[in-house]
């Protein structure tokens, strides 16, 4: 999160160790509000992040605008829905999701959807995963509850 200083202190030390501190701006008082707002937005445009539709954990890179999926810079395969539950995951690592939950996250029209549906699904992106990486098995069936995506 960006700071700027507001401050009555306008020597040079002053200013300097503001700076030195961590601030990204320091405005010393008297100032003009319309100085302050442009001030703001140029501290905004600097650190501001580029939003990026790519998300990265572990081995795993998933890019969201063309719903492909990696593990290992391998293609995972996955169709539209499977690739909707595991962005689902893991953007929300360790946090439980009963099926219910992943039906209203991942359907748009979920009148003649079956949470039986949901673990078809789940056996799917388990195979293709570990067609890719024997033995690895990032979601986790929480007994009578639902899944969750493990470290």
């Amino acid at each position: 999160m960006p700071i700027i200083m507001l401050t009555a202190k306008s020597e040079e030390i002053d200013r300097l160790l503001g700076l030195e501190v961590g601030a990204d701006d320091y405005i010393c008082k008297p100032f003009s509000p319309k100085e302050v707002i442009a001030r703001i937005k140029a501290v905004l445009r600097r650190t501001s992040q580029p939003k990026t539709n790519i998300i990265n954990h572990n081995n795993f890179q998933l890019h969201k605008d063309d719903y492909e999926a990696r593990l290992n810079g391998k293609s995972i395969g996955f169709t539209a829905v499977e690739f909707k539950i595991f962005l689902l995951f893991i953007s929300h690592v360790g946090r439980v999701f009963t099926r219910e939950d992943i039906i209203n996250n991942v359907y748009s029209d979920t009148t003649d959807i079956s949470d039986r549906n949901i673990d078809t699904h789940i056996k799917n992106i388990r195979k293709k995963i570990n067609d890719i990486q024997a033995g690895l098995n990032p979601i986790a069936a929480v007994y009578s509850v639902g899944y969750k995506f493990k470290e």
